[in-house]
């Protein structure tokens, strides 16, 4: 029968459910039951602060939620994944994280099933929960920003960011003001979410606090009643969008949420039981079975022994549940084979009780730290290849620098010579405005003396502006100094309005935008680079990052410091040389610069060192800091003989005895209900590994 059951459960499909917030990555395993998403397992929220270490929390928190799944349940691939508003351009993805979500896909194999922005996700929960669709302003707050969404009867009216600065009061605010939305009034009612409670409670106390009398052209009908979401409804909420998708669903049931309802209910009543004694060998009279013995008259063959079946009722555990005394009268030969039936029963599960449940106890305690700082020389004290690869890419960004770009001013003058001698003008003479500003000569010119002092020699030329802009078009009759002549004796006045001076800002390339592409493109090859180098190592080598060069062969802009265009585009080719280095070599090295400092009741353990390399000055060196969590010398086998056929609260009390024991996890298979869910009877069965909290 449990074979069955298994392999029915197993029919049913489990989807992922990825929530990525800014800070925080959630996730939950769930499947579609009954007309409803139930939630299969969920993980506790994972904090993540780069870009580098978003695959690192993801996988963590997949890891956390498979935990609790039985071994014969294959993990999900199907993910709908759940992203904050910011994420989200035109009702699609911004380039920039679709591509994170399509690298997250790769490294960790999971299959997309489609996308949910978090504020729709959280109006399309509340509707499923208050039985009516959701009128309010949906916040989001990160350590950054603020993702403020206005729903009218679930509609999405508008959505917006807004950086975070000293007053959350005030960013709310403004960022209400700059939505343009069809409504009278604001919905009065805000739902604040992200993962620290306590200061959404400092958040809620100070916006009820707040005075909301006016928003740009808005106001709030009456003084919005602020609430703050639950933290694991955000998951759920996914989870829902994502099922409404594959099909008509009402509602979710978290049955994690349930298994501990159901696991407080226990304890509940044991606290009715004085003494809980360890399990020990059943008979039928502890099950509560009354056998009485038959009388036997000589010479007869004995009649069969009436059995009366008794159950006493159990402790109570919730209003007045009882379960009756049930009484069975057993007598005649045509029942003889249903007693040995039960009896069968009994034993068979006596026996799958007692030897089937195996059980992984994790101890985790607090590691001691041990350092230690050496250097090598490749080829002298450890052995070492050079290893290459070659990789390519493209990348564009826009352009952040300006240029001023536009028409020079042009027009013509009448040149008078008050002197008694001719004069001669080279082309280019700069000609001076009251205002300083310079115009040149497009034309060689001469110009004879004056007959007079009333009859100047004249000339008219043509001229333009030294420089491009608009303040250089003057006006008719102004007089300009010529030259380094006095302007009492030569000077040039404007025959015309100069026109066609112009003036614009244009952006253009920097010699920023260039180094910022090449810098930032350099980084993103060489991981890539490092992951293709890694492919080449066998299980047995260790590849020296610090040992890494990358040699540029290829590099291709798109335009050069100075053009004008709004983005910069670079292809760009490396060649990244490394060493490797034997990983079993590495361990003997570290294990003979470390053995000797390890304190007593201490054990240093392979899987507990790490490395850190860096550079050295010297050619084929490099320096290791090799960091050790030396562990408390505890005996896993001694640690299970203690612990067997103990509750799991009742062994977790016993191992707060262990040196530096923070906390344990337990996973039995298979985990029974009740008082029958101890650690297993064997020793053999209990499977303990010691682990470090850090």
């Amino acid at each position: 029968m449990l074979d069955f059951l298994t392999k029915l459960k197993e029919q049913k499909e489990n989807f992922w459910a990825l929530l990525i917030e800014p800070e925080w990555i959630t996730s939950a395993i769930w499947q579609i039951e009954d007309g409803k998403v139930e939630i299969m397992s969920s993980s506790p929220a994972t904090r993540w602060e780069t870009e580098g270490n978003l695959i690192e929390a993801i996988d963590a928190s997949l890891s956390s939620c498979t935990q609790s799944l039985p071994e014969e349940v294959a993990d999900p691939t199907k993910t709908v994944f759940g992203v904050p508003s910011s994420w989200i351009n035109e009702g699609n993805i911004k380039e920039e994280y679709l591509e994170k979500l399509k690298k997250v896909c790769q490294d960790l194999s999971l299959v997309p099933s489609g996308f949910v922005v978090l504020s729709e996700a959280i109006s399309h929960f509340v509707k499923e929960e208050d039985m009516t669709p959701l009128s309010g302003v949906v916040v989001g707050i990160s350590d950054e920003a603020l993702d403020i969404s206005i729903f009218n009867l679930g509609k999405l009216l508008g959505t917006t960011s807004v950086l975070r600065s000293v007053s959350v009061e005030e960013d709310m605010t403004e960022g209400l003001s700059r939505l343009s939305v069809d409504v009278e009034n604001l919905p009065s009612r805000i739902i604040l979410f992200n993962q620290k409670e306590q200061e959404l409670e400092s958040i809620r106390e100070s916006l009820n606090n707040s005075d909301w009398d006016k928003i740009g052209n808005l106001k709030f009908m009456h003084t919005p009643k602020v609430e703050i979401l639950d933290p694991t409804k955000k998951i759920m909420a996914v989870a829902l969008a994502g099922g409404s998708e594959i099909g008509e669903v009402h509602g979710v049931v978290n049955q994690q949420q349930e298994v501990r309802a159901d696991t407080q209910i226990e304890s509940l009543a044991k606290e009715e039981v004085e003494n809980i004694e360890e399990p020990k060998d059943i008979t039928a009279e502890d099950l509560g079975f009354i056998v009485e013995e038959p009388k036997v008259e000589p010479s007869k063959i004995p009649n069969l022994p009436k059995l009366n079946l008794s159950m006493p009722s159990l402790p109570k555990i919730s209003g007045n549940l009882k379960l009756p005394k049930l009484n069975f009268s057993l007598g005649g030969k045509p029942l003889i084979m249903g007693g040995i039936f039960i009896l069968a029963i009994l034993i068979i599960g006596f026996v799958l009780w007692w030897f089937l449940p195996k059980a992984t106890v994790t101890l985790f305690v607090t590691p001691k730290k041990l350092e230690e700082n050496i250097s090598l020389i490749v080829g002298s004290d450890i052995k070492g290849e050079e290893v290459d690869v070659s990789v390519s890419g493209e990348k564009t960004s826009p352009t952040s620098g300006t240029k001023t770009v536009g028409e020079k001013a042009k027009g013509s003058v009448k040149l008078q010579n008050g002197t008694a001698f001719p004069i001669s003008l080279p082309s280019g003479t700069i000609l001076l405005s009251p205002s300083e500003l310079k115009f040149q000569t497009t034309k060689s010119a001469s110009v004879s003396g004056a007959l007079s002092p009333s009859s100047p020699g004249t000339v008219t030329i043509d001229v333009e502006a030294v420089s491009i802009g608009s303040e250089y078009n003057l006006a008719k009759d102004e007089v300009l100094k010529v030259g380094n002549y006095p302007k009492a004796e030569v000077d040039a006045t404007i025959t015309d309005n100069f026109s066609g001076g112009s003036s614009r800002q244009i952006s253009a390339v920097s010699e920023n935008d260039k180094e910022n592409i090449l810098e930032t493109l350099k980084e993103e090859l060489l991981g890539e680079a490092k992951e293709k180098l890694s492919e080449k190592l066998t299980s047995n080598q260790v590849l020296v990052e610090a040992s890494l060069v990358e040699e540029i062969e290829e590099e291709d802009y798109s335009n050069k410091i100075g053009d004008e265009a709004t983005n910069l585009k670079l292809s760009l080719t490396l060649k990244v040389k490394g060493i490797v280095i034997s990983k079993d070599e590495l361990l003997v090295i570290s294990k003979k610069n470390l053995e000797s400092k390890v304190p007593s009741g201490f054990v240093l353990r392979d899987d507990q060192i790490s490395y850190n390399f860096k550079s050295s000055e010297e050619d084929n060196s490099f320096d290791i800091r090799i960091s050790a969590n030396l562990l408390p010398n505890i005996d896993p086998v001694e640690v299970s003989k203690k612990i067997v056929g103990k509750y799991p609260n009742l062994a977790e009390s016993f191992l707060g005895s262990v040196p530096g024991f923070v906390r344990a996890e337990f996973r039995i298979k298979p985990l029974l209900p009740g008082k029958l869910g101890t650690l297993p009877h064997l020793s053999r069965n209990i499977s303990v590994e010691i682990s470090s909290s850090q």
